[in-house]
C-alpha cells in the first residue's frame, strides 16, 4: 500500500498508511457526529416561544371573559336592587290600600290602580332578573373554563422551557467534553484528507466517513460497484461511496 505522511507531531518520520489514517480519521467521525447529534438537538429544544404566545392569547380570552362577567354580575345586582325597591314600593301601597286609614273612595281607588301597575312593574323586572341570572351563570362558567385554560397552558410553558433549559445545560456538559476531544483526534489527521473530510462532513449531515457493511455504504445502504470494492481493497488512494460521495473506509473484520 502506498505510503502516506506522517503525522505533524510525529517525533520521529514513520509513515503512516492510507488505512491508518483512515482509522484515525474513523475514531474522529465518530466524535463528530455525537458532536453534530448534540449541536442539533440544541437547535431542535423548544423554546416556549409559541407555548408563551398561547398564554397570552388565552389570558387575553380569560380577561375579556372576565370583564364581561362583572359587567353582568353588576347588572344583576342593580337588577335586584331595583327588584327590592318596587317590591318594597309595592308592599307599601298595599299596606295604605289594606290598612283602615284611607276610606276616600277616589284615593282607594287610585292606590288599587297603583298596586296594579307596580305588580306589573315587579312581575317585569323579576323577569330582567332572571335573565341576568342566567347571563351570569354563563359567564361565570366561560371565565371558570378559561380560567383553567390559562392555568394549564401557563404551567405546560413553564415546564417546557424549564426542560429544554435542562436539557440544554446537559448537552452543553457533554459538548465541553467532546469538542477538545476533536481537536486532539483531528489534530493527528492528515491536513489534506481532513480538509476533504470536512468538506463532505458539512455538507452531508455530520458525517463525511462511511465503512463497508455487507458491501454496501454504512451511511446510505446502497450497493457499492465492484470496481469500487476493487478500489477500496486495493487501498492505494481514497474510495468514496458512489452514491452519497462520502469516503469509504472498510470495517476493520475485513480481510485484506
Amino acid at each position: 500500500r502506498q505510503s502516506r505522511m506522517i503525522r505533524p507531531h510525529a517525533s520521529k518520520e514513520m509513515p503512516v498508511t492510507l488505512a491508518e489514517e483512515l482509522a484515525q480519521l474513523h475514531e474522529l467521525q465518530k466524535v463528530d457526529y455525537q458532536i453534530y447529534q448534540r449541536e442539533q438537538t440544541l437547535k431542535a429544544l423548544d423554546t416556549g416561544d409559541a407555548l408563551k404566545q398561547h398564554a397570552i392569547d388565552v389570558m387575553k380570552r380569560h380577561d375579556t371573559s372576565a370583564a364581561a362577567l362583572h359587567k353582568v354580575e353588576a347588572e344583576q345586582r342593580d337588577a335586584e336592587l331595583a327588584l327590592k325597591s318596587l317590591e318594597g314600593k309595592k308592599a307599601a301601597v298595599h299596606q295604605k290600600l289594606y290598612g283602615g286609614k284611607v276610606t276616600n273612595p277616589k284615593e282607594l281607588g287610585d292606590l288599587e290602580k297603583d298596586e296594579v301597575m307596580l305588580a306589573g312593574q315587579v312581575g317585569h323586572q323579576e323577569e330582567v332578573l332572571l335573565e341576568l341570572m342566567d347571563r351570569t351563570e354563563a359567564a361565570q362558567t366561560q371565565e371558570s373554563a378559561l380560567a383553567e385554560e390559562l392555568e394549564k397552558a401557563k404551567r405546560k410553558w413553564k415546564e417546557t422551557v424549564a426542560h429544554s433549559q435542562s436539557e440544554a445545560a446537559r448537552l452543553q456538559k457533554e459538548l465541553a467534553v467532546l469538542r477538545p476531544e476533536r481537536e486532539r483526534l483531528a489534530a493527528v489527521v492528515e491536513k489534506p484528507l481532513y480538509r476533504r473530510y470536512d468538506e463532505i462532513r458539512k455538507a452531508r449531515e455530520g458525517i463525511g466517513l462511511a465503512v463497508t457493511d455487507n458491501d454496501m455504504c454504512s451511511v446510505c445502504h446502497m450497493k457499492l460497484t465492484p470496481q469500487t470494492l476493487i478500489e477500496l481493497r486495493e487501498g492505494e488512494d481514497l474510495t468514496f461511496c458512489d452514491n452519497c460521495g462520502r469516503i469509504l473506509a472498510r470495517q476493520k473484520k475485513e480481510s485484506s
